[in-house]
């Protein structure tokens, strides 16, 4: 049994210094701080650039460039109102009403340890901004 216990807690060190050195997860005090009244903005996995402010309500109004979609004139550029709060578990969360599809998603904000923040984990592609 002491056996069984010291490898299950070898298991917990490693996982911990994985996550240490990929970042560390904001608590939800921390990213509440962070994210009231930041400019913010991210890149899409479809390479659309989205931008807003994180009013102190949980509202915002968000523009992006769109590159998913567009119109048949060319024009890309759109904006959409939208909605921010931080859930229980110390997610951040973001719902935005677009016109053609809504956008729905919660996710934990690490900080890399290029002082970067990050959603679920370190990665260029998950690459958020907070800016006050």
């Amino acid at each position: 049994m002491r056996n069984l216990l010291g490898f299950i807690g070898a298991l917990g060190v490693g996982a911990t210094a994985l996550a240490d050195d990929a970042g560390v997860r904001l608590s939800k005090d921390e990213l509440t701080a962070l994210v009231i009244n930041a400019e913010t903005s991210y890149l899409t996995r479809s390479g659309s650039l989205h931008r807003w402010r994180n009013d102190p309500g949980g509202n915002f109004v968000v523009s992006t460039d769109h590159k998913k979609h567009g119109s048949v004139m060319g024009i890309k550029a759109s904006s959409a109102p939208g909605t921010w709060r931080i859930s229980d578990e110390g997610k951040y969360c973001v719902q935005i009403e677009w016109r053609r599809e809504k956008e729905d998603w919660c996710a934990y904000v690490v900080k890399g340890e290029d002082g970067g923040y990050y959603l679920n984990k370190v990665d260029p592609a998950r690459k958020i901004e907070f800016l006050k």
